[in-house]
């Protein structure tokens, strides 16, 4: 059995002994572009009434790929993409309207992307460097923890700013902030907490890092199993078949499981994923069909 609180704590005290600094660096760097930009009260109205569809960059993203950009211009549907999944989505012609990002390193999710016209929901700490990058508008968020270090970070940046509960990884900030808004439903996809053979879909920032780059005698296939096996941590057995996690990702799938214990209008087409238990498990292609279908019959209707 996994101790959930002990696992948290470790998690949290981890961020701040390691990232502290880097919070306050980035902060006092983000500040003009907070001031121009504020914060999320402006986005929350437009997601009134439509299903959230929160991406992640989990491999089995690679089989919503035709759907996605099949309904992205639906109305009734909002993307909201975590930053890693931003370049394999563009790279597929899927452009999404909202990009979340919380990254306080300098990975370069956005280098060489055409980002005009979709919205950043952007962390107020993270990295001012991938910021600078960004091209299209921006909304910046604080994290919902109290303690006199981030509480301190908070007044610098601004409480108007608004706040979002973390779960530990980006996808979790964008379900957190979806489920604050006046939304009709909310769809996972790629937000797989735990992996087989691959850790991220392919053409990630994560593959483009020079240690991450094929080599004759290290094609990529090997480096992605590499990956992998040093981020068995945990064993995740669903449906008969094994999967690994992260402390990482096992902590942010117990926060979402117990966020959606007893809520209605929760899906999930990752995999893993969220157990069953806590959400609807769904094919993403006959559930984005059934939703645009019946739109379509109540309006030939009226």
């Amino acid at each position: 059995m996994v101790d959930e609180k002990e696992l948290y704590r470790n998690l949290n005290e981890g961020i701040l002994a390691e990232r502290l600094g880097a919070f306050e660096r980035n902060l006092t760097k983000n500040l003009a572009l907070i001031a121009r930009f504020g914060g999320l009260a402006p986005v929350v109205p437009e997601f009134s009434g439509k299903i959230a569809l929160v991406i992640g960059a989990g491999p089995s993203l690679e089989g919503c790929f035709d759907v996605l950009k099949r309904y992205q211009h639906r109305r009734e549907l909002a993307y909201v993409a975590a930053d890693m999944a931003l370049r394999p989505l563009l790279l597929r012609g899927i452009r999404p309207a909202y990009v979340i990002s919380c990254e306080t390193s300098p990975v370069d999710f956005f280098g060489g992307l055409d980002t005009k016209g979709m919205r950043l929901l952007a962390f107020s700490c993270m990295s001012h460097v991938n910021l600078r990058r960004w091209r299209g508008p921006v909304s910046f968020f604080n994290w919902m923890m109290r303690r006199p270090e981030y509480d301190a970070l908070w007044e610098r940046a601004g409480r108007d700013l608004g706040f979002v509960a973390t779960g530990g990884l980006v996808t979790t900030q964008a379900v957190s902030f979806a489920l604050g808004c006046p939304i009709g439903g909310l769809v996972m996809a790629g937000n797989d907490l735990g992996f087989r053979g691959r850790f991220y879909a392919r053409g990630t920032a994560a593959h483009l890092r020079p240690s991450a780059r094929p080599r004759r005698l290290s094609p990529g296939e090997t480096l992605d199993m590499n990956l992998s096996r040093g981020a068995m941590e945990y064993r995740i057995e669903r449906g008969g078949r094994l999967y690994y996690t992260t402390r990482q990702f096992l902590a942010a799938k117990m926060w979402l499981e117990g966020l959606f214990q007893g809520r209605e209008g929760v899906y999930d087409c990752s995999e893993p994923g969220c157990s069953e238990k806590y959400v609807a498990k769904i094919d993403l292609e006959r559930f984005l069909g059934s939703i645009a279908g019946g739109r379509r019959k109540r309006k030939g209707n009226s």
